[in-house]
């Protein structure tokens, strides 16, 4: 399934790109100057201890913060400013540290929502004739729901194999007809990510994918990122505080400490980092794994 979207990037231009972002609330600088880029087929990780900045880099790049300073780029779009759906229509989708799934849904039907979430975007502009036109289609589509014409259903059944999909992807068919509340926490990660998947990004920011799980799901989920960034043509970036995943799967690593960035390279040249190790991982962790700064 490929993605699509409404902006293509131009030759070499980055997926996604932050420059000299900076933002602040109040007195606190809570991202500083931070750069990143994003192109199809890079899997990155970003990591630092608590109140690093890592969750608010992820808020400025996906438009739920605005930067201070900086420019935030999808496929060479600037997107300052823009809301998080119309940066999502762009390409750009995410998980969240806490799961935010519909509780009372169905798996599938979760899916779908964001499969015809995706839809509807793709239909939006903010020109005036384009919205009395949206309007009118939208009245159209109410008619075509409440009749069940053969056109609503014919689209009913193209995002139920759509949501299918991903949820085949994702190990998640047997759990398709039951409420996401009821499903195990691990699998309710899944479904977050599947969801995501459903808006057709070109770039995926998970945040801390593998929190509550167990090792063996863990070792799953290594698996499967890589499977997902290759299947999907994505560029990934992730937040996460398990160093064997991070280590075991990232390409490439950025390392923030009080808003800033303090390291960015390959796992080995991170993890033996002096400012890494005192402002993060720690001497014990460098030991255990007989490293050397």
């Amino acid at each position: 399934m490929s993605a699509s979207v409404t902006v293509l990037p131009t030759a070499n231009a980055p997926l996604l790109r932050a420059d000299g972002v900076s933002i602040q609330f109040g007195g606190l600088k809570a991202l500083t100057d931070f750069h990143l880029s994003i192109q199809q087929g890079d899997l990155q990780g970003l990591i630092g201890p608590n109140g690093a900045g890592k969750s608010t880099a992820f808020n400025v790049l996906t438009g739920v913060y605005q930067p201070s300073q900086g420019d935030v780029r999808v496929c060479d779009t600037k997107v300052n400013g823009r809301k998080p759906h119309q940066i999502n229509l762009l390409g750009v989708a995410r998980t969240f540290q806490n799961i935010r799934l519909f509780r009372a849904l169905t798996a599938l039907d979760n899916v779908k929502v964001a499969c015809r979430a995706q839809t509807a975007l793709h239909q939006f502009d903010t020109g005036l004739v384009a919205k009395l036109k949206n309007a009118s289609h939208n009245y159209a589509d109410w008619w075509r729901a409440l009749l069940l014409t053969p056109g609503f259903q014919r689209e009913e059944r193209r995002l139920t194999e759509q949501a299918e999909h991903l949820l085949s992807v994702m190990g998640l068919s047997h759990r398709r007809d039951e409420e996401a509340r009821n499903l195990p926490y691990g699998e309710q990660r899944r479904l977050e990510i599947a969801r995501a998947l459903g808006t057709q990004p070109r770039v995926l920011l998970l945040d801390e994918p593998a929190a509550g799980m167990n090792t063996r799901e863990k070792a799953d989920l290594m698996v499967l990122i890589r499977k997902l960034r290759d299947d999907f043509k994505l560029g990934v970036l992730v937040i996460e505080h398990d160093m064997k995943l991070v280590m075991g799967i990232c390409e490439q690593i950025t390392v923030l400490d009080h808003g800033e960035t303090i390291a960015r390279g390959a796992p080995a040249q991170v993890r033996s980092d002096r400012k890494v190790i005192e402002a993060y991982l720690g001497d014990s962790y460098l030991e255990s794994h007989g490293g050397a700064a």
